[in-house]
């Protein structure tokens, strides 16, 4: 199977593995398996966040139905397997995380199978432990086959273009448009590519659009005097990719509640195969609307925002249309999972980026987070306001989706609560 990391794309913006920094920070007394394997994957150099997502969500599909073939307590995802009486859930999460994050990020595997075999060491019961580790290994080889088949490898193109309200390559690289093929692939959970619609992107004449334009041009540029330091903080904490900082965010709330090994594996495949689901809509939708970007817009000029051919984002935009935001359709996707399955929008972490260098934000909500990334996309000068509220609307839809129907508890686990 051909390796996801997409090599010559160029980042938005350069982003360094984040630091959890909580009270009740993640240690060994507290960690269960698939906490352990999700930081691992949680920290891989992936640098796009589609491509981080989908191998997230492979991951964790398959330690969840490693883990849940040796004692089911919820429905099966996708790839049950028997197995021998007392095989390790231990060994069958981690052999079944390694198979699939070696196998899709190859130049990490030497990195990888040292985690592999710390896992392993920690598992005294040989026979136990060798069971669990065919089990891993079976889940693994099935979700990678049937990734391998999932359309990610297809050949797209873009399709820029010069009329008003219509996407065309951005400056400074004028780089073609990133990932066109991903609307194409196969969903994790979703029935269809197709089954959640945008609500759709205001009229080019709406006094929403008016409204739009008008703030990002004024907070979003480079050279803004209008846009706050806190304001720009939110620009750089949430650019490049944003997986590392949800997973953190995931980590906290399960820690915070202290869930079983179960309930993890549970609760990560919904967040996974939910982020990924929205970021495969999200880029369906984005080259269907084909919407331009606030930089091409502002440097036109549209109604009575006069043209400005020097105006540049804050941030570099990123080489694909405007609606919807990815970013936001992650983070709602990601929080309405947990919502759903924590039964709270109360979340308390805090978060540094990058580490050692004491830029940290603390949260307390769901919905606060969610509301930030949407402020963050402004502030950055890439998404308009109604893009990421439309965004953030659509993820949690997913994440809903998700919940209400994959993963289910069990009638024995219901009868045991």
């Amino acid at each position: 199977m051909k390796s996801v990391i997409l090599k010559g794309q160029r980042a938005v913006a350069t982003v360094v593995v984040a630091t959890l920094c909580l009270s009740g920070a993640i240690g060994p007394a507290r960690a269960d398996a698939v906490m352990d394997w999700n930081a691992t994957a949680a920290a891989l150099p992936i640098a796009v966040p589609p491509v981080h997502a989908r191998v997230m969500a492979a991951m964790h599909g398959a330690v969840h139905d490693a883990i849940n073939s040796i004692e089911p307590q919820h429905e099966t995802y996708r790839f049950p397997v028997e197995v021998p009486a007392g095989a390790s859930k231990d060994a069958a999460a981690a052999t079944a995380a390694h198979g699939v994050l070696a196998a899709l990020v190859p130049s990490q595997k030497t990195a990888l199978d040292t985690a592999l075999a710390q896992s392993l060491a920690k598992i005294g019961d040989e026979r136990s432990k060798a069971d669990g580790i065919v089990v891993g290994k079976t889940v693994a080889e099935r979700m990678l086959a049937w990734r391998a088949k999932d359309n990610f490898d297809a050949r797209a193109e873009d399709k820029p273009g010069t009329g008003v309200g219509v996407w065309q390559r951005t400056p400074p690289g004028l780089a073609p448009g990133a990932l066109p093929q991903l609307g194409g692939v196969t969903p994790f959970m979703l029935k269809s590519v197709d089954q959640v619609a945008a609500k759709g992107r205001p009229e080019l004449t709406s006094r929403e659009f008016v409204r739009d334009l008008d703030e990002i041009k004024r907070l979003g540029g480079r050279h803004s005097s209008e846009r706050t330091a806190d304001q720009t903080a939110v620009a750089l904490f949430w650019s490049g990719n944003e997986i590392p900082q949800l997973n953190a965010l995931a980590r906290a709330a399960s820690q915070a509640r202290k869930l079983s090994m179960h309930e993890n594996a549970r609760l990560f495949a919904l967040t996974h195969t939910a982020a990924a689901d929205a970021l495969i809509v999200s880029f369906r939708i984005k080259y269907l609307e084909n919407a331009w970007r606030p930089i091409t817009a502002i440097r036109a000029g549209y109604g009575e925002v006069a043209p400005d051919p020097n105006w540049d984002s804050l941030l570099i935009t990123p080489p694909h249309p405007d609606y919807p935001s990815a970013h936001c359709m992650a983070a709602g996707a990601v929080a309405q999972v947990l919502r759903d399955l924590l039964g709270s929008d109360e979340v308390k972490f805090s978060y540094v980026f990058p580490p050692g260098l004491g830029m940290m934000r603390s949260y307390t909500s769901l919905a606060q987070i969610e509301k930030e990334m949407e402020d963050a996309r402004v502030f950055a000068g890439i998404h308009f306001r109604s893009t990421n509220e439309h965004s953030t609307d659509l993820g949690r839809k997913v994440g809903a989706f998700a919940v209400a129907n994959h993963l289910r508890p069990t009638a024995v686990s219901r009868a045991s609560r």
